[in-house]
């Protein structure tokens, strides 16, 4: 099965939303950006979200310490890191805690920086659109015959819409999907928009079990 990752939640309705619905990842995002909460917030959001559904932080270039206290209070229960954390850093963040590390990969127009992450120690990878300058939620997608042969589970991000993810999925299957503003009205998780990016992955899926049965 396709996972399915909703991330930059925020707000108790984004929870009582995402919580009727077939995802596997929430994203909370505690690096600076529109989508940014405290760790208060966090607290009382992992609080409502269902048992099943892991919390994610996301991360730029943090203080390891806080990541492990975050993880210690069970606020998250995977780390995704945007920044430029290295080998070293992922080391030292890894013998503090058990839960997975997703390393994000802003893919340029070759393949090597992806075959480098491979190598840096993260258990999945993230692959996002490079673009100047930003971390992430640039809402544009990348060429997805710049992904190698990956020998890590990764989840493909940048620019996802309900309305291109199908198309996207018919070019590579990854390990997961990631999403955020391809979801939201105004800055803010539209429901319903959620529902139709499920309800395509997951239509997407019968698809190709109905073609492994014919």
């Amino acid at each position: 099965m396709i996972q399915i990752k909703i991330c930059g939640l925020r707000r108790r309705e984004d929870i009582e939303g995402v919580n009727q619905l077939d995802i596997n990842d929430a994203g909370f995002v505690f690096a600076k950006s529109p989508r940014q909460i405290e760790e208060a917030q966090a607290k009382e959001l992992r609080q409502m979200l269902r048992p099943d559904i892991t919390s994610v932080g996301v991360f730029v270039n943090e203080e390891p310490e806080r990541i492990v206290k975050l993880v210690q209070q069970g606020i998250i229960q995977k780390v995704q890191l945007h920044g430029d954390e290295d080998k070293a850093y992922i080391q030292k963040l890894k013998k503090e805690i058990t839960c997975p590390v997703i390393k994000a990969v802003r893919v340029r127009d070759d393949r090597e920086s992806v075959v480098c992450a491979e190598k840096i120690g993260a258990d999945m990878l993230l692959l996002d659109t490079y673009i100047p300058g930003q971390r992430g939620g640039s809402g544009q997608t990348f060429d997805l015959k710049m992904v190698p042969e990956l020998t890590l589970p990764w989840y493909m991000a940048g620019g996802l819409t309900p309305e291109n993810i199908s198309f996207r999925l018919e070019e590579i299957i990854p390990y997961g999907v990631d999403i955020s503003s391809g979801v939201e009205t105004d800055g803010y998780k539209d429901i319903n928009k959620v529902k139709k990016f499920v309800k395509e992955v997951r239509n997407f899926e019968k698809g190709l079990r109905r073609g492994e049965q014919g």
